[in-house]
């Protein structure tokens, strides 16, 4: 699929608009199953009892307060992952094999 010269990159566009419009529905439910198996790697949200931490746990406050400051784990941290954070890499096979196969075509669908 080689372009040559002003025309030949108009085709490439072309070509290019007409295999997104082809595949565009299909990569958005590949998507959206990948969002759904995929879980979360960023921890974003704070849990836990801790004796240090990010924030005070207000719920364990009181309950400090009245063992006399001996149940201390009253901090919560950013240990539960709710935010997703991944890499895609794409392969594209363009060698010779696939053009003397004319399978170019069919590998962009």
């Amino acid at each position: 699929l080689s372009a040559g010269g002003v025309g030949g990159g108009f085709r490439a566009q072309e070509l290019w608009r007409r295999l997104e419009m082809l595949t565009g529905a299909l990569s958005g439910e590949l998507a959206e199953q990948l969002r759904l198996i995929l879980e979360p790697t960023l921890a974003s949200r704070l849990q836990g009892d801790f004796r240090t931490g990010k924030r005070l746990n207000m719920r364990k406050i009181i309950p400090y307060i009245a063992s006399d400051f001996r149940k201390d784990k009253i901090w919560l941290r950013r240990s539960r992952p709710s935010q997703r954070k991944y890499q895609v890499v794409l392969a594209i096979d363009d060698s010779k094999s696939m053009a003397e196969n004319a399978c170019g075509h069919l590998a962009l669908e």
